[in-house]
């Protein structure tokens, strides 16, 4: 299934697979080797090796290389291993010491599954750890909806550092349960893979996917091996509640849960957010989470989205706007939308700046908010995030409608405390822009999604009204 038939709810979930993956990395990089993880873990960073806040580790590093490959198209294991030893050669701050010792006494990509192999032979009993399954996110998106490519997608690029046959079969279980959450909107895909597994070890991990619904998420420690890493990641998924209201609230929740855990919580956490981030989306992923995302190689959160599409869509850009690959889509919009700029400020808060797409790019703002398609270096701010919203009347283009304005608001809100100022900016700014502001507005002053939004309209006299947005915010806001 390539991307281009991919819906718009199915695309943003194949963007959460990298988002929410780097999101729980980072989570759980300030925790890692702690016995047990924080009543309430932030993204804080520090830990053993003075992460920066939002600083992915190489959990992402290495997934990052897997994606960077199949954002070409394709996902050649040999040049995967190629990036991988490019990776290594960079003296990269943190290695897991199986992948440390394979890169190391390898010299080409050819002989790394070589090298893998005679590390499986000689260290018996200590070669299957979680070192493939935490980087094995992007994989899933080259394969989705045929599952024998997935399974052996999953099995080559696991064998280029961890030759255990359990690293493998966990690969291809996650793989599959990825699948599933973006195809199906189900969380329980991974049973699935079983029927993919050799038979003498199907039953061995429909025991452990079996004590992984039943244990408690803390039990399944240490989780440096594959087997409890891959139990502690999918008991946090599975055994954290959905809430009710808001249900992709579920993904931030249970990725606390898995950093809770303890022990390797950035991996855990990032296995976890994989499939995570499959069901639910990358508009599922906390705004405030999304700003301060970052890591190797010099990249933000918006790339890991970029390699993501292209992942899916086989290596394709929107033929229209060059999305996602695309520096700069002001052309496309001067074409297709020519208006002058607009830019404004709310009344309420002059560090709120409203805009359109041609305004936004004369701001100088500390964070920018961009809630349509940009380029990848359009919008100049120190932070920026980049969210999915469509001006469409249907639960299937925003199923995350609700969270998203209160999620939003809540990070204007943070940011304005800080004092940061911050743009706010779509296409038009007919529609979304002015939706968000009244969001923040309605939570910030404590009045109506209503009065809110006729508060923006005084800044933004074209804004019009979208049915499920002002319908959204009264509920929200009553």
């Amino acid at each position: 299934m390539a991307g281009h038939h991919l819906s718009y709810l199915q695309l943003d979930r194949a963007a959460g697979v990298t988002l929410a993956s780097a999101a729980g990395d980072a989570l759980g990089a300030g925790y890692e080797f702690d016995p047990v993880g924080p009543p309430e873990p932030g993204m804080v960073g520090g830990g053993h090796l003075g992460w920066e806040p939002g600083e992915w580790t190489d959990d992402t590093q290495v997934a990052l290389c897997v994606a960077e490959e199949a954002a070409t198209g394709a996902l050649d294991p040999a040049a995967v291993g190629s990036r991988f030893l490019d990776w290594y050669g960079g003296r990269p701050r943190d290695v897991g010491n199986q992948t440390r010792t394979v890169l190391s006494t390898t010299r080409s990509s050819q002989e790394l599954p070589l090298t893998a192999a005679k590390y499986f032979r000689t260290h018996p009993g200590k070669a299957a750890g979680n070192g493939s399954l935490m980087r094995t996110g992007p994989v899933a998106l080259c394969g989705i909806g045929d599952d024998s490519r997935l399974a052996e997608l999953a099995r080559n690029v696991s064998e280029l550092t961890h030759a255990d046959p359990l690293t493998g079969d966990a690969c291809v279980l996650w793989c599959v349960g990825i699948d599933r959450a973006i195809r199906e909107s189900r969380l329980d895909g991974v049973r699935d893979g079983l029927a993919l597994l050799p038979d003498a070890r199907r039953a061995f991990w429909a025991d452990a996917i079996d004590e992984a619904a039943s244990r408690p998420p803390a039990s399944f420690k240490p989780n440096g091996y594959v087997v409890t890493a891959f139990q502690a990641a999918l008991a946090s998924v599975w055994q954290t509640p959905v809430p009710a209201v808001q249900p992709c609230r579920h993904l931030q929740e249970a990725l606390r849960t898995a950093v809770r855990v303890g022990d390797d919580t950035d991996t855990v956490a990032a296995i976890a957010g994989s499939l995570l981030g499959a069901r639910w989306g990358a508009t599922a992923v906390p705004a405030v989470w999304q700003a301060v995302l970052h890591g190797w190689p010099s990249y933000r959160a918006a790339d890991l989205v970029r390699l993501a599409v292209l992942a899916v869509s086989e290596g394709r850009d929107n033929p229209t706007t060059g999305w996602p690959s695309a520096y700069d889509l002001s052309a496309f919009y001067r074409e297709s939308f020519p208006t002058p700029p607009l830019v404004g400020t709310l009344e309420d808060d002059d560090g709120v700046i409203l805009a359109n797409w041609s305004g936004a790019g004369e701001v100088h703002a500390d964070v920018a908010l961009s809630l349509c398609r940009v380029g990848r270096y359009q919008i100049q701010a120190p932070q920026r995030v980049e969210v999915r919203l469509l001006d469409e009347d249907s639960p299937e283009a925003n199923p995350n409608l609700e969270f998203l304005f209160a999620d939003m608001a809540e990070a204007i809100t943070t940011w304005r405390n800080a004092g940061r100022t911050v743009l706010v900016h779509c296409v038009q700014a007919e529609h979304r822009t002015p939706a968000v502001a009244a969001a923040y507005l309605a939570s910030r002053l404590g009045i109506s999604g209503g009065e809110a939004f006729d508060r923006v309209l005084r800044v933004l006299p074209r804004a019009r009204e979208n049915p499920a947005f002002r319908a959204a915010l009264e509920r929200l806001w009553p």
